[in-house]
C-alpha cells in the first residue's frame, strides 16, 4: 500500500492494528538495512494524517528493565512492509536527534506499532488484556515445545523447483520468477508441502555452529548485535544455491556461505499461491525457520 521507494529519517508510516485500528511509526535513524522506529502515541479507527493528534508524540511506556517510563524506540531489519502507508515526513526534533535504543524487534513487519495497541488495551480493558496475554503465552510455549515437520514435498521435486532460480539475473524478483511460475502449476496443497520442506531445511541449518560461520555478522556469545533475521536470510542463501551446497553446508558448518543472504526465497510459496489462487497464503509449518527455533542446534546457548 505504500508508495515509498526509499525510506528516510523522519518518515511517518501508518500501520494496521488489531480491532480495525491504526497506529503509526516514525523513522528515527537508519544504519544499512536497519531502522530505528519510534512508535507514536496515535491510535484510532482512521488512517492518520500528518496532522492527526498523537502523530507528533512518541509513545511513553514503562520499561521492563528498570520500571521507568520512557519513549518507545525499537530497531528493525529488512524491507519496508507493503502494508505500511506513507503519510509524510516530520523532521526530527532536537530531543529526537541521536536517540538510542538497545531493543531489537526483529524483521520489520506490519506489527511494528503494536506497542501502542497493547498500551491502549492495558488502559481500556486491563483484565481482558491480561487474560489474552496469558493464553497467547501458553499457546506459544506449546508450539515451541513441539518442532516436527508436517507432510513435505518429494525432495527431488523440491530441488527441481529451486534449480529454476536464475542466477544470471541481477534483480532478486527476476531470479525467482521462473521458480514461482513453476510452483504455481502445482496444487494448493503441494505448495504448502513445498513451504513445509523449505521451512524444515532452514530449520536444520539453524544451529550455533552455522551462525558462527556466516561471515562478518556471525554469532558470538558476547556480541549483542547479532541479527537473527540476517542469519535466517543467510540460511536462505544456502538453500537457494541448491541440493549439493545445502547438504555440504549442513554437514560442514565451516562451509557456511559468508556474507551472503537471499531473503526473497521466503516469498516463493506465498507468491506462487497468490498466482494460483488469487488470495493470500496462510500456512503454519511444523518446524519454524525463525532463528533459535532449533533448540538442539542452540543447546549450548539457549
Amino acid at each position: 500500500m505504500n508508495s515509498k521507494r526509499t525510506v528516510q529519517v523522519g518518515d511517518i508510516f501508518a500501520t494496521p492494528l488489531p480491532m480495525n485500528k491504526y497506529g503509526a511509526v516514525k523513522v528515527m535513524n537508519i544504519i544499512d538495512r536497519s531502522y530505528l522506529l519510534g512508535i507514536t502515541s496515535y491510535i484510532g479507527e482512521q488512517i492518520p494524517t500528518i496532522k492527526s493528534k498523537g502523530i507528533h508524540h512518541i509513545l511513553i511506556t514503562e520499561s521492563i528493565a528498570d520500571g521507568l517510563k520512557k519513549p518507545l524506540f525499537e530497531w528493525v531489519d529488512g524491507k519496508l512492509p507493503k502494508e505500511l502507508i506513507f503519510i509524510g515526513n516530520i523532521a526530527l526534533t532536537a530531543n529526537e536527534i541521536g536517540v538510542e535504543s538497545n531493543i531489537f524487534a526483529g524483521k520489520w513487519s506490519k506489527g511494528c506499532a503494536l506497542g501502542v495497541y497493547y498500551e491502549w488495551r492495558r488502559q481500556t480493558d486491563p483484565e481482558g488484556f491480561a487474560l489474552e496475554i496469558q493464553e497467547e503465552d501458553e499457546a506459544l510455549a506449546l508450539k515451541n515445545s513441539i518442532q516436527k515437520p508436517k507432510k513435505m514435498m518429494d525432495d527431488q521435486v523440491f530441488w527441481g523447483i529451486i534449480s529454476l532460480l536464475d542466477w544470471s539475473k541481477e534483480d532478486e524478483e527476476a531470479i525467482v520468477e521462473a521458480a514461482i511460475k513453476e510452483l504455481s502449476t502445482f496444487t494448493a496443497w503441494q505448495i504448502r508441502h513445498f513451504e513445509e520442506t523449505l521451512s524444515y531445511k532452514l530449520f536444520l541449518l539453524d544451529t550455533e555452529e552455522h551462525a558462527r560461520e556466516m561471515g562478518e555478522d556471525c554469532f558470538a556469545p558476547q556480541d549483542q548485535h547479532f541479527s537473527p533475521d540476517l542469519f535466517l536470510y543467510a540460511r536462505c542463501a544456502v538453500v537457494a544455491r541448491g541440493k549439493e551446497v545445502f547438504e555440504d553446508v549442513l554437514s560442514n558448518p565451516s562451509k557456511m556461505l559468508k556474507d551472503t543472504e537471499f531473503e526473497t526465497l521466503l516469498s516463493l510459496s506465498s507468491e506462487a499461491y497468490y498466482l494460483k489462487m488469487g488470495k493470500e497464503f496462510e500456512y503454519e509449518s511444523g518446524c519454524s525457520y525463525e532463528t533459535f527455533s532449533n533448540k538442539e542446534g542452540w543447546s549450548n546457548t539457549l
